[in-house]
């Protein structure tokens, strides 16, 4: 095929499980996309982009947070009892015990925009403790995708589901050991292309793997990456021999591979089960695919980050976002036919979504990979090439890879690909407006179907990549960010847990009984003192039901029932803020003046109480004056004095 059918040809990344032949080996012609369908209305909200905390540096685990998003019931516990040693870890790491959120299943969008303004961003939390990393526990059809679309969108988000507890428990083991264990000096970029001569595939050589790497050689060059040389693995339609050895290696590393997923055959699957065994696995040609069986034990990217371009590599939703317009192309006939193809891999109603096999067998290997970037549907060329003209824009993943090989954390890397969605979707989301309001004014459409179209394929096909993993995972790797360094957490990180536990009161809802402890804290007069160890600090008042990890995992490893488990729900609880015995909050006045007569907490921790006063003028009024008071030692409190407020004399 030549370039310029290349460049009006619609390319997908999906081969036929028994043949193992691409389902669109021509593509479909540009002039489909005249009939894609306006995007479905959704909740206001849906796609607005709000960072938990926008002023800091997205990799300081102590200042973005991090939590775990595990589903009701017994498997949720178990889930959550498995990965006890990365939250216990995690909590060392950021001086907070983390929040566990209890979700219910099958989640619509209006239902995951109701939880995220309700429960994770609940105005009775102060902004600075609302987590911005959250690990979805389980598979799609316990806490939905949806959902993570909509986190995704405002937050770092992962998922980690694995085909047993054991695997939970191996993950858990395998991201704390990496992490404890001394850093590699530097990691490894790897690229990977099923060469198979298709369309798809010549297309992203040449426009994503190609210029990824010539862009990584020109970093290095100039000094901008810290890494050895661009390793890429030839392909051999004999054996996959040669990539397996080399991804095998200890060396930190970071993958990217191109090639076609597996999707349905052309009799279909013969069950259910097949289909989740398969779908989505690594096609390599004519030769076996990379399936989830070949992976389970061997060592594959041990500690590494693979980024896996093809189709449902990442695993199947519950409903395709491709499926109203290839519907309405097959019912057309002749040219477009090809469309009927891909529609036998697509899921159908009813059918139940799931993580594919292939990167749960990896997250669960001890020897396997830290985090898999995949896609959970259809995976088009339209990510990494321009609309209309074809041009390469790898530039959207290289930034990815080049954050993840800088030891950025997975979630980081990432989002750095999602912007470009939510540029992509802001363009889409103008582009109907502008067509709504020259129909009001009667007017002619100004805007092209086509461009429309290019618009509503790129935006779902970025929509579909999903992090599988801990988003706060990283490359094992030496790192001249300041976040990424081993240090305590700051004293101040989580004033609820130093806190000294004096009472408590009852909560009800509508669905669930909650018990909530009220804390107050004395702050001292001198310097604050450094951070706790973790392991003595007390557990946090959970807010608005949310249950510690410590208090969730210990359920859960006594196979008790998620009775006194505190947990968050998927409603907004109409119970205040609790007020108990022991609580004194004096208003600020009086706080201001404790602090100017010693007798009370310094005006700010950074400010000390024995400043010099100030020499009074000759003007000065001494009626208006009062006692003598430092009045530069009293000033309005600041973001940092919200602790004053719980201040006992």
């Amino acid at each position: 095929m030549s370039n310029a059918d290349a460049q009006t040809d619609l390319q997908l990344l999906i081969t036929d499980a028994e043949e193992l032949v691409p389902v669109l080996e021509g593509g479909l012609p540009e002039s489909t996309l005249t009939d894609v369908p306006a995007p479905e209305k959704g909740p206001r909200g849906r796609d607005s982009m709000e960072l938990a905390a926008p002023d800091r540096d997205p990799n300081d685990l102590p200042a973005q947070r991090w939590a775990v998003i595990a589903p009701r019931g017994e498997d949720g516990d178990r889930m959550l009892a498995a990965i006890r040693a990365l939250i216990d870890h995690r909590h060392a790491q950021q001086g907070a015990v983390p929040t566990i959120y209890r979700v219910d299943p099958g989640m619509d969008s209006a239902a995951a925009i109701r939880w995220r303004n309700d429960v994770h961003r609940d105005e009775d939390v102060p902004e600075e403790e609302r987590p911005h990393y959250l690990l979805i526990l389980g598979d799609l059809d316990g806490v939905s995708l949806e959902l993570q679309h909509t986190l995704a969108n405002g937050a770092l988000v992962g998922r980690l589901h694995c085909p047993t507890l054991t695997g939970f428990r191996n993950y858990a083991e395998k991201v704390v050991a990496r992490e404890r264990a001394e850093p590699a000096d530097r990691g490894r970029s790897l690229f990977y292309t099923v060469q198979d001569g298709t369309s798809a595939i010549q297309t992203g050589y040449s426009r994503l793997v190609e210029p990824c790497m010539q862009m990584a050689e020109a970093w290095s060059a100039a000094g901008k990456l810290d890494r050895p040389g661009v390793a890429e693995i030839p392909y051999s339609d004999w054996s996959p021999d040669e990539m397996l050895a080399t991804v095998g290696s200890e060396v930190p590393s970071v993958l990217l591979s191109l090639s076609h997923g597996l999707g349905a055959p052309r009799k279909g699957w013969r069950s259910p089960d097949q289909q989740r065994a398969l779908q989505g696995a690594l096609s390599l040609g004519l030769d076996s695919p990379l399936t989830a069986d070949a992976v389970r034990e061997a060592p594959f990217l041990p500690g590494g980050v693979w980024m896996c371009i093809a189709c449902f590599a990442a695993g199947t939703p519950d409903a395709s976002a491709f499926y109203p317009w290839l519907a309405q192309l097959a019912d057309h006939g002749g040219s477009r036919q090809p469309a009927a193809e891909v529609l036998r891999s697509l899921p159908r109603s009813g059918d139940r979504p799931f993580v594919a096999a292939l990167p749960q067998a990896l997250l669960a290997n001890p020897r396997g990979p830290l985090a898999v970037i995949g896609h959970m549907d259809l995976a088009w060329t339209f990510s990494f090439t321009a609309p209309g003209n074809n041009k390469s824009r790898a530039s959207r993943m290289f930034s990815t890879l080049r954050s993840l090989l800088a030891g950025s954390r997975v979630g980081v890397g990432l989002d750095a690909l999602m912007s470009v969605y939510r540029e992509t979707n802001n363009d889409l989301t103008a582009s109907y407006q502008i067509q709504r309001d020259a129909l009001v004014r009667g007017q002619p459409d100004p805007i092209q179907p086509q461009v429309l179209g290019r618009m509503w394929m790129q935006r779902n096909d970025l929509r579909g990549y999903v992090l599988l993993g801990d988003p706060a995972a990283r490359l094992p790797v030496m790192s001249d960010q300041p976040a990424l360094q081993d240090r305590p957490p700051p004293a101040a990180a989580d004033s609820r847990a130093r806190a000294d536990h004096h009472g408590s009161s009852t909560a009800r809802d509508s669905t669930s009984t909650a018990t909530t402890r009220v804390t107050t804290t004395t702050p001292s007069t001198s310097t604050p003192a450094p951070a706790p160890a973790p392991a003595a600090a007390p557990p946090p008042a959970p807010h608005r039901g949310a249950t510690t990890a410590a208090a969730a995992t210990t359920a859960a490893a006594a196979t008790t029932t998620t009775r006194g488990i505190h947990e968050h729900h998927a409603h907004r609880s109409t119970r205040r803020r609790p007020r108990g015995p022991g609580v004194h909050r004096p208003c600020p006045g009086t706080l201001w003046r404790r602090a100017a007569r010693g007798d009370g907490p310094p005006a700010h921790p950074r400010e000390p109480r024995d400043r010099p006063a100030r020499a009074r003028g000759a003007g000065d009024d001494p009626r208006r004056r009062g006692p003598a008071i430092d009045l530069h030692a009293i000033r309005p409190p600041a973001r940092g004095d919200i602790l004053l407020a719980r201040y006992v004399p």
